[in-house]
């Protein structure tokens, strides 16, 4: 398994600096030699890891990148904003649709959630 800081030295000697230079995590799992099927868990791991630790890595639906510009953070901000938003809407949806169930005799007191600007 790769570490963060062999992530990290890999992203800046190959120039995988900006949003324009990207790796896919398949190319990075090749890499440093882990492989489980294509979806890449493992590497995804160490990249939530390398962020969790700090480090500005940004992704693009080309691959990862170590993030050095404002418009890069905020796309990258942006974007999972977006995302989180759309899992929210999805577990409204479910939440609504459980409790409105005609005969509905075991609803949920789970509360609804919503992304609030702080």
């Amino acid at each position: 398994m790769a570490t963060v800081n062999q992530l990290l030295q890999y992203l800046t000697a190959n120039n995988n600096i900006g949003r324009q230079n990207p790796i896919t995590a398949g190319n990075l799992a090749t890499h440093f030699g882990i492989s489980d099927g294509g979806v890449q868990v493992e590497m995804r791991n160490v990249i939530r890891n390398a962020i969790a630790q700090g480090y500005l890595i940004g992704s693009c639906n080309r691959g990862f990148y170590i993030i050095n510009s404002l418009n890069e953070i905020e796309h990258n901000l942006n974007s999972l904003r977006s995302r989180a938003e759309k899992i929210l809407i999805r577990r409204r949806n479910m939440l609504n649709f459980w409790n409105n169930m005609s005969n509905q005799q075991n609803p949920t007191s789970l509360l609804d959630l919503e992304i609030r600007d702080v």
